[in-house]
């Protein structure tokens, strides 16, 4: 069954998200799939990608299918299929943009920070959840985040867990605009993506490449990154981690 749909036209690729049951929750069959359809714009030579959802959802992606865990396992980010896929949206030489309605959680929220350009409707909140299980991340998920927006913003929403306003957003460097809901498609096709078009997919390529290569010049010492594998690895396997995802996976699976 997919679990997106995929049009080209005219140069520009669309990826919509169409698990509207599972508020957008990427399993690992959805995140290939979204992978796959990269690929095949890629080799249309498509000019931008636009990942969308359907209209009319309350919410645009709620992260990572959290019914993929099992009781007391941990998290290993270094086979997580999503954070693959993030690595392939920032690495396709094609701008990327994310076309944003409705509510936003975890790993849809980190889908939203790798993407080139991020256009939202008005009724778009932002929401970092990971803290409510204590999930570590690992280091590259936070330069995600340094780049886009500043420290203090990325400490709130991490810190509190709790939702930030579409006007919120736009104002920390979230999303490059907002628009009303009715106006979003055509905003977003005809002030963003056509121009887009218009320039040279070479040196669209090489300004992305530079760009991102910069933004993740975060240096760490040898010591400090071991520091911090080993403070991961320590929450991982913690009784209080594996506490609060047995208590989020007994509250899913009674729904």
């Amino acid at each position: 069954m997919p679990f997106t749909k995929y049009d080209f036209k005219d140069g520009v690729a669309t990826i919509t998200m169409d698990r509207d049951a599972k508020r957008n929750a990427f399993n690992n069959e959805m995140t290939s799939e979204v992978s796959s359809r990269i690929d095949e714009a890629e080799k249309a030579k498509a000019a931008v990608i636009v990942l969308r959802a359907n209209p009319g959802v309350k919410v645009w992606c709620s992260g990572h299918d959290l019914g993929e865990l099992s009781p007391g396992a941990g998290f290993d980010f270094s086979q997580d299929p999503m954070e693959k896929l993030f690595e392939r949206i920032q690495s396709v030489p094609i701008p990327f943009v994310s076309m944003v309605e409705g509510m936003v959680f975890a790993g849809g929220l980190l889908m939203t920070l790798v993407s080139d350009i991020v256009i939202a409707a008005e009724n778009s909140s932002l929401t970092m959840t990971a803290n409510k299980m204590g999930l570590p991340f690992p280091t590259s998920i936070y330069t995600y985040w340094l780049r886009v927006c500043g420290i203090h913003k990325a400490k709130e929403l991490l810190f509190t867990a709790t939702p930030i306003s579409a006007k919120d957003a736009c104002a920390a460097g979230l999303f490059n605009h907002i628009v009303p809901l009715q106006d979003l498609e055509k905003f977003t096709y005809e002030s963003i993506v056509r121009p887009i078009t218009l320039c040279s997919r070479e040196g669209l390529a090489d300004s992305k490449l530079q760009l991102n290569l910069l933004a993740e010049r975060i240096y760490l010492t040898g010591e400090d990154e071991k520091a911090i594998e080993t403070d991961r690895a320590r929450i991982a396997q913690s009784p209080e981690f594996k506490r609060r995802v047995n208590a989020l996976l007994e509250r899913i699976h009674r729904k």
